[in-house]
């Protein structure tokens, strides 16, 4: 592993350096003809991370490095992925039309990007946020990725204080309607 780089991650609100190790090496599989190079990484955590990929890597530092943060990034869109899904319970919302899906998947993307982006922004929200935070009881703290805390502490302010929405009886042309009824 010839390639060596240092990243701050941010753990439990705290900066934390990782001294990466990485590098690569042509492999073949039996019975397979695609070139394949493995890229390993130390410094994550014990046990060396292990892409194992088809695309071609050239013999600069930024090709393997190119590889390395596109798993992580993917690895981040999966985690949000999965997120969505368990918090707001995406899998067990039954709609008879397609359409009100797509409905209800724009508004559960613009709560999520209320979470995500908004919650981060600016000193009120971050106070606010963090309340949102002090309501969840967790056992074993916030995790890394708070989004989960985030929305069940959400959930549970808004148990504590539940609304109706009122019906309107005349929906006006310029307003959109959701057609959850």
């Amino acid at each position: 592993m010839p390639y060596e780089k240092s990243i701050v991650k941010i753990i439990k609100g705290k900066e934390v350096q990782f001294n990466l190790r990485y590098g690569f090496v042509p492999v073949q599989l039996p019975d397979m003809d695609a070139p394949l190079n493995m890229v390993v990484v130390k410094g994550f955590s014990n046990k060396p991370m292990m892409l194992l990929t088809t695309l071609q890597i050239g013999a600069r530092e930024k090709d393997v490095w190119f590889i390395i943060q596109a798993y992580i990034r993917r690895w981040s869109v999966e985690e949000t992925i999965r997120f969505i899904k368990q918090t707001y319970d995406l899998e067990n919302i039954r709609v008879l039309k397609y359409a009100r899906l797509q409905n209800m998947m724009a508004l559960l993307l613009a709560v999520f990007y209320f979470v995500a982006v908004i919650l981060d922004q600016g000193q009120k929200l971050t106070v606010m946020a963090g309340h949102v935070l002090k309501s969840v009881k967790r056992v074993f703290g916030i995790p890394d990725f708070k989004y989960y805390a985030l929305g069940d502490g959400l959930s549970n302010i808004f148990s504590r204080f539940p609304g109706q929405l009122q019906k309107q009886t005349e929906i006006h042309q310029t307003q959109l309607s959701f057609g959850f009824g």
